[in-house]
């Protein structure tokens, strides 16, 4: 039996209520003081994302006087070692208020601007642009708390501060809203979950990477929970050609698992090439499993194809 999700959600609720309690610091302050805080490693930051279809604010809280370490390295597969190693054990705490805006803007366009959301569709093809466009996201926003491990990145030879981060740890994440084809859905929604993410942002070379597994728990009893595997790898190397198999490519692959017995009931495959601006497409396969109740949708076409344009800065 599903336990009740009121107490998480009300526990991950009022953590965000203290993040943006905290965000009253000016923002030139912020701006100022960030190079010290991170250089310090002991002391609480604040960290924004903007992203069309991931923005965050997180808040990150260190649980030892450890500084936070430096992982000096070119090699992908070195990073991702030192970031696992040591791991099992948090040293740092990091709150998260998450907002998805292009999946909000399509759930927004079909409920309020059917004309403009139906201008969209592809003659009889039933391929929606702003689907589309929108796709791959079941949840509006999230509160998000994490225990794990903080490292800087820092490539060889490079003596410039920032703030590239890599993390390894526990998450656990709530929301009240689930998206289904573009509609909002009441539903108290938890999620555990085991990553290793981490992000290099420079002039020339941008490279950001989300290993997870995890468990999705509904408390609308028409959605089905599941565990799954994600895999996400993101890279723009403006020294390199434009059609390396591996540099200036994005690759998005998640897979979803009934928990009553294993049956694969979503497959996303999301793949483009980096550059400026970027282009990705890819597919999202929804088994009818995925729901049931009035949900369920015997119907709807299974496959829905996913675009997804953006800037690379």
């Amino acid at each position: 039996m599903l336990p009740s999700l009121h107490t998480p959600i009300k526990f991950l609720l009022l953590l965000t209520h203290i993040v943006f309690a905290s965000l009253a610091v000016p923002q030139a302050w912020a701006e100022d003081a960030a190079p010290a805080i991170a250089e310090e490693g002991t002391r609480a930051e604040v960290i924004w994302e903007f992203d069309p279809y991931y923005t965050n604010v997180d808040w990150s809280i260190p649980l030892t006087s450890t500084p936070i370490p430096t992982i000096t390295s070119d090699s992908e597969t070195e990073i991702y070692a030192k970031l696992i190693e040591g791991s099992a054990i948090p040293r740092y705490m990091l709150l998260e208020a998450s907002v998805n805006p292009m999946p909000v803007l399509g759930t927004y366009l079909k409920s309020h601007m059917p004309g403009t959301y139906n201008q969209g569709e592809i003659g009889y093809s039933g391929i929606n642009l702003i689907e589309s466009a929108t796709a791959g996201f079941q949840e509006p926003w999230a509160v998000s708390a994490f225990f794990g491990n903080i490292a800087k990145l820092v490539r060889p030879g490079d003596t410039r501060s920032g703030s590239n981060m890599g993390y390894t740890g526990y998450l656990v994440s709530a929301g009240t809203k689930h998206i289904k084809d573009n509609v909002l859905i009441s539903d108290n929604w938890y999620e555990l979950e085991w990553k290793i993410k981490g992000k290099r942002d420079y002039p020339n070379d941008k490279l950001s990477w989300s290993f997870r597994v995890g468990g999705k728990f509904h408390d609308n009893p028409d959605i089905t929970n599941v565990v799954y595997v994600s895999i996400h790898r993101s890279n723009l190397d403006g020294n390199s050609p434009f059609l390396h198999w591996v540099k200036n490519t994005e690759f998005d692959l998640k897979v979803h698992f009934a928990q009553t017995d294993g049956q694969v009931v979503r497959g996303e495959l999301i793949a483009g090439k980096d550059y400026t601006p970027t282009l990705s497409v890819g597919l999202i396969w929804s088994s009818p499993h995925e729901y049931s109740g009035e949900l369920l949708d015997r119907s709807k076409n299974l496959l829905t194809l996913v675009i997804r344009p953006s800037v690379e800065f």
